[in-house]
């Protein structure tokens, strides 16, 4: 199989959603560029995903300035061909406990993979068992 050649920005690749989409994507062969307010703490999620083969960049952003979201996408752009680009900012799903992260990915994957014949850009995931 013919490596993929095309990259995903991760807007908010945190500990927990964001970091899962990151390796959800990684391991359908995307480069990956994680963004997050502290970027220093990418470093584990970049190694994870180098030490399985795949290729993962990240930094600091500020996805309140859009001068620094428009760089970010440049960058993405400049590794491979943006393909598709996850804005997880605000999840609260982290403090919520006992969530499958992983379900959250893939369901942003099966977004992403969505007949251009028939598609929606929007989602409201819920945790199971959701205390309202």
């Amino acid at each position: 199989m013919e490596p993929r050649h095309a990259s995903v920005a991760v807007i908010g690749a945190g500990d927990y959603i964001g970091a899962a989409i990151a390796r959800r994507f990684a391991r359908e062969d995307f480069a990956v560029v994680c963004g997050r307010r502290n970027g220093a703490k990418l470093g584990p999620l970049i190694a994870e995903i180098e030490a399985l083969g795949g290729t993962c960049t990240g930094r600091g952003l500020d996805a309140r300035d859009e001068a620094d979201i428009a760089a970010f996408l440049n960058e993405a752009e400049a590794l491979a061909p943006l393909e598709a680009t996850v804005f997880n900012v605000g999840a609260t799903a982290s403090m919520r406990g006992g969530i499958g992260y992983a379900a959250f990915a893939e369901a942003y994957w099966q977004l992403h993979l969505q007949s251009r014949d028939g598609w929606t850009h929007e989602m409201d995931l819920r945790p199971y068992g959701e205390s309202w």
